[in-house]
């Protein structure tokens, strides 16, 4: 792409390599000697000035000028047999010295049109605009068409006595009500607008330009707010509204540019997507753990090991050759928890995992298999998922050590991909077979994730439909003592979920159960929809009151029910790995995946409906909640838009489980840092 400068010439041809010192110092040594020649080049680099590669000069055909532009050619002329850079003449036709209104406005109209052109051309390359040089006419309108069509850098050349200094004196975006559409007007194109060249001379047939971009100055105010309503219209559900008070130019590359269809930009499209904030609303505490957080968690039940030493140490040893031989897999991990009597279930789990302490990359062999190949971590089913987390969950989680420690894992992943809302799911029940009451269980929850105040987290409490009855009634009888307890009651618990296999349990006995909590007008997600059928859905929300669904992918299969969804603001909680990993989808990076069914997030984002994306079980699933962003864009037939991504990302944030004021501050929040990392850049697309 090239570099081009773009000067007005009047009846000095000097401007030129006076304006080329300051560029292209490597070819035109202008300013060698000159007392400031280093702040000179500082002053270039601060403007990340790179050398021009052509030159484009406006002049009129006046004597002057001419004589001035054969100066100026013989000067060319003499440089180097391969000359750096190429010139390109164009005076204005006609126009000897621009004295009247009309040729005024002829050459405003030839400026613009050059300007426009040349912005158009540069591409990926650089416009550099100079004020020095021509009329004073001239040099207003260049600065006006610089300010309008956008530049790399405004430059001038300033003259005190024999003292001759380049200067920047401005740099500028493309002003965006030239890409602004009604029904009178059309973005501002070179197309629209051309110029004729002929024999070095310029023809513009009126003055077409300069009137379109007057009539929009005019009317400013109205085409924005007209620009901004036609967008949001056109939308079945909004994004953040500060997005459509960007420039149109900006809209339409955000709304066309794609990630998840390409490898070779995946690097560039993480780096920008982790920057994000998000809000991620569906996470099991059970699943959080990779490999080496699993040993982290181990590690600090180290002394109840120790304590047990004894007692262990046959088991160790059997367990080592077990390893080593390829004997055990996820199948024996819950017969871990009491393989040596007396030993309690954390101390066991742990005293096992340490056994890789040194090599947790063997641990992830062993919970994984074959599944650390994605290719093969696909359609498994929700039985072998599950089973890989057996060996952390309630294996692991049944010490304070253990709790407090995936807590801090989990903040801290959470902190790295700049989660500001986290939800957390947790089943205090069934963490007590090391001795805590379920009670402690939760205050030890709470108190851990309520330890970083720069992160809104809530909990939620878990029942689940394949197991006892009497669990359920637990946990809701737990909640009841907590929200109870004191004046402060338990503010983190915001709600609950039901999960486990969708065709177990009698869902009127589990909406009975469910009733102290709805009197409590406590919030309610519910697992459906994921294994079995549309109807799991339907009786999620009209038996349940579910106010968001997780997985929710046979929505597809009831319209009407999809409407209802739409109508009530009912948020499905997608996870686009687990998703793959247990049901199976089409993966734009995985050919092989290509008889599959198409993943229903893009249908649901179409018609309007508030989805999500969230990590589920992050560990488990070897994802991250960026990574979780981007599987939904791989799973996207063509991809997702940038657009679509921050609409996610906003779906998520209002969806929370949180107070109103909270969840509007959680918006106004995100919205604010989105369009600061919108400012810096958005992904490369080559």
């Amino acid at each position: 792409m090239p570099n081009i400068l773009i000067t007005t010439l009047g009846g000095t041809w000097k401007v030129v390599p006076e304006l080329l010192g300051f560029t292209n110092p490597g070819q035109v040594d202008f300013y060698k000697g000159h007392p400031d020649a280093a702040r000179f080049s500082q002053c270039r680099r601060a403007a990340g000035i790179s050398p021009v590669n052509e030159v484009w000069l406006i002049s009129t055909e006046g004597a002057p000028s001419e004589k001035a532009l054969a100066a100026l050619d013989h000067w060319h002329q003499s440089l180097a047999h391969n000359k750096p850079f190429a010139v390109h003449i164009l005076k204005t036709a006609g126009i000897e010295d621009p004295a009247t209104e009309e040729e005024c406005r002829y050459m405003a109209e030839c400026i613009f049109r050059v300007v426009l052109r040349c912005s158009e051309l540069k591409g990926d390359g650089q416009l550099l605009i100079s004020l020095a040089g021509g009329r004073k006419t001239m040099s207003a309108d260049i600065q006006n068409a610089a300010m309008l069509f956008g530049c790399d850098a405004l430059l001038h050349v300033i003259q005190a006595g024999n003292d001759i200094r380049p200067l920047v004196v401005g740099q500028y975006r493309r002003n965006p009500l030239l890409d602004v559409e009604d029904r009178r007007l059309k973005p501002i194109t070179s197309e629209r607008f051309p110029f004729t060249r002929k024999n070095g001379r310029l023809f513009v047939s009126d003055f077409a330009l300069t009137e379109d971009i007057w009539d929009r100055q005019k009317t400013a105010g109205f085409l924005y707010s007209n620009h901004t309503n036609r967008l949001m219209q056109q939308e079945k559900i909004s994004n953040f509204l500060a997005l459509y008070n960007l420039p149109p130019a900006l809209i339409k590359r955000m709304k066309t540019q794609r990630v998840g269809i390409n490898p070779a930009t995946e690097t560039g499209e993480m780096a920008w997507l982790s920057k994000l904030p998000k809000a991620e609303l569906h996470c099991h505490l059970g699943g959080v753990a990779d490999a080496g957080e699993m040993i982290e968690m181990a590690a600090v039940n180290l002394e109840q090991v120790k304590a047990y030493e004894k007692a262990l140490s046959e088991k160790l040893r059997e367990w080592r050759d077990e390893v080593d031989a390829g004997l055990i897999g996820p199948e024996h991990f819950k017969s871990i928890r009491t393989a040596v009597p007396g030993v309690p279930p954390p101390v066991s789990v742990s005293a096992f995992i340490l056994l890789f302490e040194k090599d947790p990359k063997q641990l992830d062999q062993i919970i994984f298999k074959e599944y650390q190949n994605p290719e093969m971590f696909c359609a498994v089913g929700i039985d072998a998922y599950e089973r890989l987390g057996d060996l952390q969950g309630s294996g692991l989680l049944q010490s304070e050590g253990s709790l407090r420690a995936v807590c801090r894992i989990l903040l801290r992943k959470a902190r790295a991909h700049h989660v500001k809302h986290l939800e957390v799911r947790c089943s205090p029940i069934n963490y007590v077979e090391g001795g805590l009451r379920p009670e402690n269980v939760a205050r030890i929850i709470e108190e851990e994730l309520s330890s970083d105040h720069g992160l809104n987290t809530t909990v939620l409490f878990i029942a689940s439909r394949h197991g006892k009855m009497s669990k359920v009634h637990e946990h809701i009888e737990l909640a009841e003592s907590l929200m109870e307890k004191d004046s402060n009651g338990f503010p983190n618990l915001c709600g609950f979920d039901l999960a486990g296999n969708e065709r177990s349990g009698q869902l009127s006995e589990i909406r009975r159960a469910f009733m102290p909590m709805m009197e409590k007008c406590m919030h309610f997600t519910i697992h459906a929809g994921e294994t079995e059928n549309v109807q799991k859905i339907w009786e999620a929300v009209y038996h349940l009151n579910a106010e968001r669904v997780g997985h929710g992918l046979k929505l597809l299969d009831n319209p009407r029910l999809m409407d209802r969804f739409k109508d009530r603001k009912i948020a499905i909680e997608m996870c686009p790995s687990s998703n793959f990993q247990i049901v199976g989808f089409q993966d734009n990076y995985l050919p092989e995946t290509g008889g599959l069914k198409l993943y229903p997030l893009k249908k649901y984002l179409d018609a309007g409906l508030r989805v999500t994306v969230n990590t589920d079980n992050p560990g488990i699933s070897r994802t991250d909640f960026t990574l979780e962003l981007h599987r939904a864009a791989r799973l996207t037939p063509g991809g997702l838009s940038l657009w679509e991504i921050l609409l996610l990302i906003r779906n998520s944030f209002r969806a929370a489980f949180t107070g109103s004021e909270k969840r509007h501050q959680l918006i106004r929040e995100a919205e604010a840092e989105i369009i600061r990392i919108i400012h810096e850049g958005l992904p490369d697309e080559s």
